[in-house]
């Protein structure tokens, strides 16, 4: 009789451990889930604006008809050089199906960047191309970002 009761206290011991242990398990798992969400969000966040910023940066150069041929380029390429930490990280901490459209974001900037440091002006065929795939190529990123992050089933529910 004094078996049964030892074996049953061990038993209900065990259950309770294991119970305690998933429990934590599942915790863990949930807040670095959690924690790695919050720091892809930052990362995008801090991509998407950093290139924005140098679009804007980019289309005022092109409006500035003041600076030489060489100032301009200059101008250019120090606004764009902010971008290449922040392109390295997203390609090592996100997901392929986000780093390829951001990369072609980036590539569309860049070439918006070569533009404006040829010169081009507010009108030309060229700027406006340039700008209309920087656009086109914002968009396609901010739907890979959206869709890795979930956004857009957090409205649904």
């Amino acid at each position: 009789m004094e078996w049964m009761t030892l074996v049953a206290t061990l038993l209900g011991a065990v259950i309770a451990m294991g119970s305690t242990l998933l429990i934590e398990t599942r915790k863990d798992r949930r807040e670095a889930a959690g924690e790695w969400r919050r720091s892809r969000r930052e990362l995008y966040g801090a991509y998407l604006g950093t290139l924005s910023q140098v679009r804007g940066e980019l289309q005022l150069l092109i409006l500035d008809r003041t600076p030489t041929d060489a100032d301009r380029q200059v101008r250019a390429r120090q606004s764009f050089a902010k971008c290449y930490e922040l392109r390295y990280q997203l390609e090592v901490f996100a997901p392929r199906a986000v780093v390829e459209p951001a990369l072609r974001y980036f590539r569309s900037v860049r070439r918006l960047r070569d533009e404006a440091g040829a010169g081009v002006v507010d009108g030309d065929a060229r700027c406006e191309r340039a700008f209309v795939d920087v656009m086109d190529a914002l968009a396609e990123v901010r739907d890979a970002m959206r869709l890795d992050m979930g956004t857009d089933t957090l409205a649904t529910h």
